[in-house]
């Protein structure tokens, strides 16, 4: 293993580290699919690891972190214990950042972390199976340190470029000329390429998709989540919903998108978050649960702060049906909205008996009579159903009619209905016997 000497750790590029780390983690007793392997690892760079500054520490912590990514997502097998370290890792990668900087570096992160973003960026544009969580990283770095200590757009503009450049190169294409440090990087980076190649990942999956390695296997999906980071820090909303559209394409997670709106919230920034709801309105969200709730959750607080943008909340809530269908219920109930909810559940076939008593207790005190008309199709399409069950669902229904009818001190009228469908379907006996039991006829 090479020996790194205290004086030589500002001096290391990432894939000098990155060599540095492999061969510490060469002499781990487990594998990559065992539960054991990340504390192994991190406990033999510990032992290995020269005298460094705070800042040279912390990134070295990093660097380990991302080097067990690609471990753990290049490798060809995916069981249990590789999940649960996969989470691990980018739960570990997400506490450090949150953590912040070393003091000495706060005032400069741009000095410690443009090899590192151009490392992830390389990476993550010619390895299909890193697109995605090396996007992660990238995207906190970028919202934690990067564009807050930017000063111009001039940076982000800068950031378009390097992707542009990235792809270019990837396509053979003519690349841009970039400035000392960048091409810098770019030098130091392409030496990365020989450690993939004899990384022991278990599979030549890990190398499909570098320069020069087999068949290439790159995916759009961080170049075009990059690309709408930095649009959306250059205030150029539509393009960066255009970039996340095309990155649904290829996969992009429904939380991807919602870091977006996390970032609005944070920046207390009302009308941006709505505008951003209503461009986020599409199947980009997924058809998770969780995702379509902390969609309704984010529109929940931006009505809180803009009253005036309810009605856009319906329109964008609606237009995910059917996906957000059990969003669109709630919000209907606990914003009073009784009739639009009556209406939703008869349009998609449902009955008042699929539901508890107390589940629509709040719309017999709101607006009860908004019921009788759910309740009377309900009655009649048990009916028609010509047989003993669908006689017992009827005669349930109506007694819960009967109480309504009551609250609503319309008692005569109740006993005009009920006379008039004992009549209607007088030569049903079965139904006649379910009525005489229930006690609604004599």
């Amino acid at each position: 293993m090479t020996r790194i000497e205290a004086h030589q750790g500002a001096k290391l590029s990432v894939a000098q580290w990155l060599r540095w780390i492999r061969d510490c983690a060469a002499s781990a007793n487990s594998t990559q699919h065992q539960p054991s392997y990340n504390y192994e690892v991190r406990s033999l760079v510990q032992d290995a690891m020269p005298e460094l500054s705070a800042a040279e520490e912390w990134l070295l912590e990093l660097h380990v972190g991302l080097f067990l990514l690609r471990k753990h997502w290049t490798y060809s097998y995916t069981g249990y214990y590789v999940n649960i370290a996969r989470t691990e890792t980018m739960n570990d990668i997400l506490r450090q950042l949150a953590l912040g900087l070393p003091t000495e570096t706060i005032d400069s992160p741009w000095e410690l972390l443009q090899d590192t973003i151009a490392y992830i960026r390389q990476t993550a544009m010619h390895e299909k199976a890193l697109a995605s969580v090396y996007l992660d990283v990238y995207a906190e770095l970028w919202i934690r340190f990067l564009a807050p200590s930017a000063g111009s757009p001039g940076r982000f503009e800068e950031e378009l470029t390097r992707l542009e450049n990235e792809e270019s190169r990837g396509n053979g294409g003519d690349v841009a000329e970039p400035d000392a440090a960048n091409g810098q990087m770019v030098a130091d980076l392409e030496g990365f390429e020989s450690i993939a190649a004899v990384e022991d990942v278990g599979t030549a999956r890990g190398t499909a998709g570098l320069s020069g390695s087999g068949s290439p296997k790159r995916s759009l999906l961080f170049l075009t989540g990059a690309r709408a980071w930095m649009y959306y820090w250059l205030g150029e909303d539509r393009q960066a919903w255009q970039q996340l559209e095309l990155a649904a394409q290829e996969q992009l997670k429904p939380a991807q998108v919602l870091r977006f709106l996390n970032v609005l919230e944070e920046a207390e920034d009302w009308s941006r978050l709505e505008a951003w709801m209503s461009g986020c309105a599409t199947d980009r969200l997924g058809r998770q649960y969780n995702s379509i709730q902390a969609y309704g959750s984010y529109w929940d607080i931006v009505v809180e702060h803009l009253p005036e943008t309810e009605e856009r909340m319906w329109e964008a809530i609606s237009s995910l049906l059917p996906l957000s269908r059990g969003l669109y219920e709630k919000r209907l109930l606990r914003y009073g909205r009784w009739r639009l909810w009556i209406d939703y559940q008869i349009s998609i076939g449902e009955d008042p008996l699929d539901f508890r008593v107390r589940d629509l207790q709040p719309i017999e005190k709101g607006d009860p009579e908004a019921l009788l008309p759910w309740y009377h199709q309900s009655v009649e399409r048990h009916i028609l159903l010509r047989n003993r069950d669908g006689y017992k669902r009827a005669v349930k229904l109506l007694k819960r009619l009967a109480k309504l009818y009551k609250r609503l001190k319309r008692e005569p009228r109740w006993g005009a209905y009920v006379d008039g469908i004992a009549k209607q379907y007088s030569r049903l006996r079965a139904f006649q016997e379910e009525l005489r039991k229930g006690k609604l006829i004599p």
